[in-house]
């Protein structure tokens, strides 16, 4: 196991966990599904740096096409990732992730590498019933200098979902390395 592939698994064994839990036992109580059992203190707010702090409320689909390559912050790569998805690119989708990257689309088998990953998308944008839909960032989290959680909604037509997207930075971009959603209950 490559040094990469050890510190992508101990950041998801330390993160997704406690994301998901909070996810799950959250139903309708906003506070938990932000990580947080109860509101921080003006000492927790100061230790916060700016990269820990949630996307505005307004954050929505609103990525500009200089957004799908990645660059800049991990939130901005997860834009470009769902411009893609508006577009109905499965290249461009593909292009958003790591080369061993791995996605868990909610009723479908995971996909693991860059061909699986094109060939997942190329089979979820037929029709691409999602131009209409919408994406909101719930909150992005660097892990150092290259890893990064984010964590979105998206609603498309009936349907609600929650996504996790784990980036790690390549070079000056972020990558998408783990991506997983499901349907909101």
């Amino acid at each position: 196991m490559s040094k990469i592939s050890q510190r992508r698994a101990l950041l998801l064994a330390a993160i997704v966990p406690a994301l998901l839990v909070a996810g799950c036992s959250a139903g309708n109580n906003t506070q938990a599904m932000k990580g947080a059992a109860s509101p921080g203190t003006p000492t927790d707010m100061d230790s916060i740096s700016p990269e820990e702090t949630e996307a505005s409320p307004d954050a929505t689909d609103t990525a500009s096409p200089t957004d799908t390559a990645g660059g800049g912050q991990p939130q901005s790569a997860v834009q470009g990732f769902f411009s893609a998805l508006k577009s109905g690119n499965a290249d461009q989708v593909a292009n958003a992730f790591s080369d061993d990257a791995v996605a868990a689309v909610n009723g479908q088998p995971t996909a693991e590498g860059s061909q699986a990953i094109r060939t997942l998308f190329q089979k979820q944008l037929q029709g691409n019933g999602m131009k209409q839909a919408t994406h909101t960032i719930d909150e992005s989290r660097t892990a150092g200098d290259t890893d990064a959680i984010v964590r979105s909604t998206s609603k498309q037509g009936n349907d609600n979902y929650r996504e996790l997207f784990v980036l790690t930075k390549d070079g000056e971009e972020w990558k998408i390395s783990q991506f997983m959603n499901n349907k909101a209950s």
